[in-house]
């Protein structure tokens, strides 16, 4: 998957892995057998400079890494 996302920004894309995605609903959709496994989802496209549509937020690092 690394190696598609690389070869991907090299062409002018952006990627994105999810996670949480409904892999029964996918299988459905592609057709896939019974017995095939949905493992990883990426997503492609051009980044849209407006694409930021509300505020982000992340913890501060001090608050979610420990050193024992």
């Amino acid at each position: 998957a690394q190696t598609f996302m690389l070869a991907m920004a090299e062409e002018g894309y952006d990627t994105c892995p999810l996670g949480g995605y409904d892999s029964r609903r996918i299988k459905k959709l592609l057709h896939l057998p019974y017995g095939a496994e949905v493992t990883m989802v990426v997503a492609c496209g051009f980044r849209e400079e407006r694409g930021i549509w509300g505020e982000r937020f992340r913890l501060p690092f001090e608050e979610v890494y420990r050193h024992k």
